[in-house]
């Protein structure tokens, strides 16, 4: 699925570094295009400073910092699509830089993938494992056998 998708944007990207060099330039457009990236990066520094603040301080009130950690990936992938020449991606790049888009970004992610991970099936396996599993002979009547994952 990811192949047809980075196949589509790339030649889009073509098609718009085309056109806009054809209106305006070739040189002015490779202008362009670096003062987009010198912009990004610059709120890619500055944003991505404000997200590891966000998080060490939940981190020192003892708090889970998923958002702040969602927040992080946005990021990151914003900052890859900065690096990566052309207008579309650039423009979806500042976007996730931005913090009220960045915000829309993440719960369009998790509203996406929400029925993905509260409907895991691989917890009907323990159930049907300790279903199974013969009762021990000792004086255990209090003891309860199971497994345990940290997140």
């Amino acid at each position: 699925m990811i192949f047809p998708i980075f196949v589509v944007i790339t030649l889009l990207e073509i098609y718009v570094l085309a056109s806009v060099g054809a209106a305006i330039g070739g040189f002015s457009t490779v202008l362009l295009v670096i003062i987009t990236a010198f912009i990004g990066f610059f709120l890619l520094k500055q944003q991505g400073y404000s997200t590891i603040a966000k998080a060490q301080n939940t981190i020192s009130n003892s708090q889970i910092s998923t958002f702040a950690r969602l927040e992080g990936v946005v990021i990151v992938v914003s900052g890859v699509l900065l690096l990566t020449p052309g207008f579309i991606t650039d423009t979806i790049g500042l976007l996730g830089l931005l913090p009220f888009s960045r915000s829309y970004f993440i719960n369009r992610i998790l509203e996406k993938n929400a029925k993905k991970i509260f409907n895991n099936k691989h917890h009907s396996s323990f159930i049907h494992k300790t279903q199974n599993t013969q009762p021990k002979q000792h004086n255990e009547k209090n003891t309860i056998e199971g497994e345990f994952w940290e997140d």
